[in-house]
């Protein structure tokens, strides 16, 4: 696990826009659309606490986190993960997902050691909006700061932050004020920036020019005997007719070699068939996925399917069957009916 999971670049462009108060707050999202201009002097921004207010006494509830929401890390192996955590009450919970991902932020303290956050120490996010769908964020100068080899995970991580909102499906990047085309460092270009850029980025070798499609698996990593976590990896291979099924098979072929990841899909295992019907995606197995314990399948396994299956498509939920019928056991979730993904997580369980 000691190798490193190459990483290819993808070119990704980010920004923030955003209309009413649910996500960004009440003030982040401007009437015309519009990011404010640079500003220069000190004054409270968009979803930023007021300082003319009256002082009060504490509120302990306030203190409390009141919501749960996936930030982008590096985890030890420098690869790019989603890691939930607790935020405290705030007017714009995206923009606070971002603060979260600064170094040296409140959020960095939450996460496990050996994980970092990924955005340059000091970089403030000094504005918001969304307007169909593309979001636009306006970072501070300090943005700017950071190494060269970290610039792809850098747009990686805002990226998939941000579109773990409905409401967001682009991003956009500014800094102070500015639009950006590309990068600053290394140049990538940052417009329209999507999930289908990818994230974690790796070739078959497989893959012939013009013949590839892109799918987003999830393999697992491990820190200690008690912890592991979900790893998206995106991955280009040869095009498929049913992009579902090729995602199970790829599942069980497992990551690359020398990756530091891991499948809980064994190779002697098979797919039967993957077909969407509705909103739910229908995964059929053959029984050896009931070989893990006692005739139960393994959770990891079925997790890792329910991510992957829920992120290659529109499907909202995902139904485990064997030889055709719904009766997989496998831990504390309920495999004979429909499984959505937000029953996984990634979380601190050491």
């Amino acid at each position: 696990m000691a190798r490193r999971l190459s990483l290819l670049s993808a070119f990704i462009g980010l920004l923030f826009v955003l209309s009413g108060c649910g996500l960004f707050g009440p003030k982040d999202a401007p009437s015309n659309g519009e990011i404010d201009p640079p500003r220069l002097h000190s004054q409270p921004t968009a979803g930023s606490e007021k300082v003319d207010a009256p002082p009060s006494a504490p509120d302990k509830k306030a203190d409390k986190p009141v919501s749960t929401h996936k930030v982008y890390v590096l985890d030890t192996d420098g690869l790019v993960v989603p890691w939930e955590v607790e935020l405290p009450k705030s007017e714009g919970t995206a923009k606070q997902v971002l603060n979260y991902m600064v170094q040296g932020s409140e959020g960095e303290k939450l996460l496990p050691p050996g994980f970092r956050a990924i955005l340059p120490k000091g970089t403030k996010v000094l504005g918001m909006t969304i307007k169909e769908g593309v979001a636009t964020v306006d970072f501070s100068p300090e943005f700017k700061k950071y190494k060269a080899e970290d610039e792809q995970k850098i747009l990686e991580a805002v990226t998939w932050a941000l579109t773990e909102f409905e409401a967001v499906k682009e991003v956009n990047i500014w800094i102070n004020g500015h639009p950006q085309e590309v990068m600053p460092v290394k140049g990538t270009p940052v417009s329209h920036l999507n999930r289908e850029r990818g994230i974690n980025v790796e070739v078959s070798d497989r893959v012939k020019p013009g013949q590839a499609m892109a799918v987003t698996l999830y393999f697992q990593n491990q820190m200690s005997d008690k912890l592991t976590y979900f790893v998206p990896v995106t991955r280009y291979l040869p095009k498929s007719d049913n992009k579902g099924l090729a995602v199970v098979q790829e599942l069980i072929q497992g990551p690359k070699t020398g990756s530091p990841l891991f499948s809980a899909l064994l190779p002697s295992m098979n797919v039967k068939s993957v077909k969407q019907q509705k909103d739910i995606m229908v995964v059929n197995f053959d029984n050896k996925i009931l070989s893990y314990n006692q005739g139960e399948a393994s959770s990891d396994a079925l997790e890792s399917v329910v991510l992957s299956l829920t992120e290659n498509s529109d499907a909202k939920k995902v139904q485990i069957m064997v030889e055709g019928k719904n009766v997989v056991k496998a831990g504390n979730v309920d495999y004979t009916k429909p499984v959505t993904r937000s029953m996984i997580t990634n979380k601190e369980a050491y």
